[in-house]
């Protein structure tokens, strides 16, 4: 709850919903080539600079496609935009644990190179593994709702006081289902042994010098979730296992 780290891919969850917001359709064609060079800035890449040619924009958030994030993000945003979007889906409220902690930061930036490594959860973005719970059971719900923290062997609710209900965009939350529901469907966490009706969202964040934290966020009916080990490596190959055991589990 305190303590923050880079969300990696995960954070595309935001800003597809700042993308869908300023008018880009999840259907909308799309390059995700293995290597995009900002003009007159730096270059990103794709994990293993795989190159998947012109696809949807819903394959590109399913396929965690690095490329295609950086230059919509960099021709379609600005710094303010995608900070005020991820505000408006948690980062700029607290939340009511009782103990603090804070859901994370993404600061204004001017700044391309600073804007294309934001877009993709890595930059000077932060998040904390509830708050990225949170903004996968908003997707769910339609609703972004202040996480609460129930205290050990009792219903027993551990309160500060909660930031109000938030709905969000009618339009924006569907397609960001659909485009959550790809990724388990034909993306990143297909295949891996997760029960039918869960969507969400893989990420791995690069730690300069050591080994990348492992993401997944998602939800299934009325559950939300985010799986966090951080230095565990991808989100693939870490994160979503331990959630497909877990739902295995219930």
């Amino acid at each position: 709850m305190r303590d923050v780290f880079p969300p990696g891919s995960t954070f595309k969850t935001i800003t597809a919903a700042a993308l869908l917001k300023g008018g880009l359709d999840p259907a909308a064609q799309v390059g995700c080539p293995g290597t995009y060079q900002i003009p007159f800035h730096r270059p990103f890449s794709n994990d293993g600079e795989v190159d998947r040619g012109v696809v949807t924009f819903t394959d590109a958030f399913a396929h965690s496609c690095n490329t295609t994030f950086v230059e919509q993000a960099t021709t379609r945003l600005t710094g303010e935009e995608l900070s005020r979007t991820a505000d408006e889906w948690g980062f700029g409220r607290p939340i009511a644990t009782g103990i603090g902690g804070t859901c994370g930061t993404v600061p204004v930036t001017d700044d391309l190179d600073m804007l294309a490594a934001d877009a993709i959860g890595q930059g000077e973005v932060v998040a904390t593994p509830l708050c990225m719970a949170a903004l996968a059971a908003a997707v769910q719900s339609g609703t972004w709702r202040s996480p609460r923290l129930l205290s050990h062997g009792q219903v027993r609710r551990i309160d500060g006081i909660p930031h109000g209900d938030v709905q969000m965009d009618e339009g924006v939350v569907a397609a960001l289902r659909d485009m959550m529901t790809a990724v388990t469907g034909y993306g990143t966490a297909s295949g891996a042994g997760l029960p039918e009706g869960v969507a969400g969202k893989t990420g791995t964040a690069e730690v300069e010098g050591e080994t990348s934290h492992a993401w997944f966020i998602g939800y299934r009916d009325d559950l939300a979730f985010c799986v966090f080990v951080r230095h565990g490596g991808s989100g693939r190959s870490t994160a979503v296992p331990i959630a497909a055991r877990f739902f295995k589990g219930l």
